[in-house]
C-alpha cells in the first residue's frame, strides 16, 4: 500500500514538474517549438523515400566509400567545395550507415536547426512577432526542405550562414544590447564554419564585413582575424579544386535561364531536379507575388526603423546573389550562378520578408499574407512528397525493374543518371566511353527516358533486336530490346548516345559482363 502511494506521489511530482516547466515558457516559445517540430516532420517523414540523385551518389559512393583519409583525398579531386561537410558526413555515417535515410539525416538535422536560428535572427532585428513569421517561412520553404533531404552540403551551409548573420546582427547592436566582443568572436567562428562548408559563403560574409566595419569600426577585428586565417588555409585547396574545372558545366546554360530558375526554385524547390529542363513557373507565381506584396507593404506602411532593420537582412541576401551575378557578367570563366549555390541568400531573404510582414501599421494585412504564404509552402511540400513527378528521378525503382541481366546488357539514359543507376544495379555496371574504342557485345539494350520516348530507329540497335517490354516507372519510362537467340551483337555505342530519351544528353551503362 505504501509502495503504491509512493509511486503515485512520484508520478504526481513528475506531472507537476512538467506542468511548471510548460508554464514557465512563453507562448512564443511553444509556437516556435511547434514550427520546429513541423519542419522536422516535413524533413524526416519522407527522408529515405526517394532514391539518391546524381550529386548525392558522389557523396555516398565516391567520397564516403572507404576510410576518412580517402574521403578527404576525394574531396580534393572530385569536389568543388571545402571538406567540412564531408568530414562530418563520414563520422555521421559510421553510426547511421550511408543509406538514403542515414546519410541524409545529417542535412535534415541542419535544416531543422535553422528554424529556431531564423526566429532568433528576426527577433534580434525586430522582435518576437517577426521571429515567429521567419521561423514559419523557414520551416515550410520547399527549397530548404528539398536540400534538407539531400546528401550534400547545402543544408549545413544554410545553417552556418544563418548563425553567422545572427551573430553579425548581435555584434551590430541591432538588438536590445550593444554588441560585445563575444558576438564578434562567435560571428568569426560561424563564418569560418560556413566557409569550410561551401565557398559561396564568402558572398554573405562580404556584406557582413561591410556592415560591421561601417558601424563598429575596429571592433570587427575580434572576429575578422579568425575569418582571415581560414581564408588563408582554404585558398590552396580552392585553387587546386578549380584546376579540375568541375563547375565549368554551369556556364553552358544561359545566365538568364539560371537566374529565372533560381527565383522559381527559391519559392518551390527543385521540383524534379533534371538539369537543363525548364522549371515549372506556374507553382511559383503565387509565392513570388506574395513576396513582392510583402515588400510593397513594407514600403507603403513600414516605419523608417522597420525598413532599416529589414534592409540589413535584405542587403546580405542581395549581396549573396549580386556579386556572383556580376562576376558571371564580367567573366564567363567565373560564372557559377546556380540556384543551389545561391542558397545562403534564402534565409536572409525569408527573414526580410518576415520583417516586412510584421510592420506595425499593417498587422492584419501582413498577417494575412504571411498565413497564405506559409499555407501555400506547406501544401506544396506535401504535394512534392506525394507526387513522383516533383521528386528526384527514381533510379532505385528503375534498377529493380531492370532486374538481373541474362547476359551483357547496355542501358541508355541521362548521362547524369548513369551514376545513381549504376549505384543501384547489383551487377557491377560500368560506364562506357566512346573514346575507349572497345568493341562491346551485348544481348540486351534498355532505354530509360524522361516520360515515354519514341521507339529508337533500327540503325541504333542493329539487326536481330526485338522489343520485349515497355513500362512507366513514375515519370521515367523503360523500353527494352533483346536478341531472340543466345548470340551476342556489337553495341553501336556512338549511335546509341543520340537516342531520344528526352534528356539533354545520354550516357551508356554496361552490366552483366563477366570478369573475363
Amino acid at each position: 500500500m505504501e509502495a503504491a502511494s509512493l509511486g503515485r506521489g512520484r508520478s504526481a511530482s513528475v506531472l507537476h514538474a512538467t506542468a511548471a516547466a510548460v508554464r514557465s515558457r512563453s507562448r512564443v516559445f511553444w509556437i516556435v517549438a511547434g514550427l520546429t517540430a513541423l519542419g522536422a516532420v516535413l524533413r524526416f517523414a519522407t527522408l529515405g523515400a526517394q532514391s539518391y540523385h546524381h550529386d548525392e551518389i558522389v557523396t555516398a559512393s565516391r567520397v564516403l566509400r572507404v576510410g576518412f583519409g580517402h574521403a578527404m583525398d576525394a574531396v580534393g579531386f572530385s569536389e568543388s567545395a571545402p571538406p567540412l561537410y564531408y568530414a562530418l558526413a563520414w563520422i555521421w555515417t559510421q553510426l547511421t550507415g550511408n543509406g538514403e535515410w542515414g546519410l541524409r539525416s545529417l542535412s535534415a538535422l541542419a535544416g531543422v536547426a535553422t528554424i529556431p536560428v531564423a526566429y532568433l535572427l528576426a527577433r534580434e532585428l525586430r522582435g518576437p512577432r517577426g521571429g515567429v513569421v521567419a521561423a514559419a517561412l523557414v520551416a515550410t520553404n520547399p527549397m530548404l526542405v528539398w536540400y534538407s533531404q539531400e546528401a550534400r552540403a547545402y543544408a549545413l551551409l544554410g545553417f552556418f550562414c544563418a548563425l553567422s548573420l545572427l551573430f553579425c546582427v548581435r555584434a551590430l547592436g541591432e538588438g536590445e544590447r550593444r554588441g560585445e566582443k563575444r558576438d564578434f568572436v562567435a560571428w568569426g567562428i560561424f563564418s569560418v564554419l560556413a566557409l569550410a562548408t561551401h565557398y559561396f559563403a564568402v558572398f554573405p560574409l562580404v556584406a557582413e564585413v561591410i556592415l560591421l566595419a561601417r558601424r563598429r569600426g575596429r571592433a570587427i577585428f575580434s572576429g575578422l582575424w579568425i575569418v582571415g586565417l581560414a581564408v588563408v588555409l582554404l585558398a590552396p585547396l580552392a585553387i587546386h579544386q578549380m584546376s579540375y574545372g568541375h563547375a565549368e558545366w554551369i556556364g553552358k546554360f544561359s545566365l538568364g535561364h539560371r537566374v529565372g530558375e533560381a527565383a522559381i526554385t527559391f519559392m518551390v524547390g527543385e521540383t524534379g531536379d533534371i538539369i537543363g529542363r525548364a522549371e515549372r513557373i506556374g507553382p511559383a507565381l503565387l509565392p513570388l507575388a506574395l513576396v513582392a506584396a510583402a515588400f510593397a507593404i513594407l514600403l507603403a506602411r513600414g516605419s523608417r526603423a522597420e525598413r532599416r532593420t529589414a534592409l540589413v537582412s535584405l542587403a546580405v541576401a542581395g549581396t549573396t546573389v549580386g556579386i556572383p551575378l556580376l562576376l558571371a557578367i564580367l567573366s564567363a570563366g567565373k560564372d557559377f550562378v546556380l540556384a543551389r549555390n545561391l542558397l545562403p541568400a534564402l534565409v536572409p531573404l525569408l527573414v526580410a520578408v518576415a520583417l516586412a510582414l510584421s510592420a506595425e501599421r499593417a498587422r492584419r494585412l501582413g498577417a494575412a499574407v504571411a498565413v497564405v504564404l506559409v499555407a501555400y509552402s506547406l501544401a506544396f511540400c506535401v504535394w512534392v512528397s506525394a507526387d513522383p513527378d516533383l521528386q528526384r528521378p527514381d533510379w532505385r525503382a528503375v534498377a529493380d525493374r531492370l532486374g538481373e541481366p541474362e547476359g551483357p546488357r547496355a542501358t541508355v539514359t541521362w548521362v547524369l543518371g548513369e551514376a545513381p543507376l549504376r549505384f543501384y544495379l547489383s551487377t557491377g555496371a560500368i560506364q562506357l566511353k566512346a573514346s575507349e574504342g572497345y568493341d562491346w557485345l551485348v544481348r540486351e539494350i534498355a532505354f530509360v527516358s524522361m516520360g515515354e520516348a519514341p521507339q529508337p530507329p533500327r540503325r541504333l540497335l542493329g539487326p536481330g533486336f526485338r522489343e520485349t517490354g515497355a513500362e512507366d516507372v513514375g515519370p521515367l519510362f523503360i523500353r527494352r530490346y533483346r536478341l531472340s537467340g543466345p548470340e551476342l551483337a556489337p553495341l553501336r555505342l556512338r549511335l546509341l548516345r543520340h537516342a531520344r530519351t528526352n534528356f539533354r544528353n545520354n550516357g551508356v551503362l554496361l552490366d552483366g559482363v563477366g570478369p573475363g
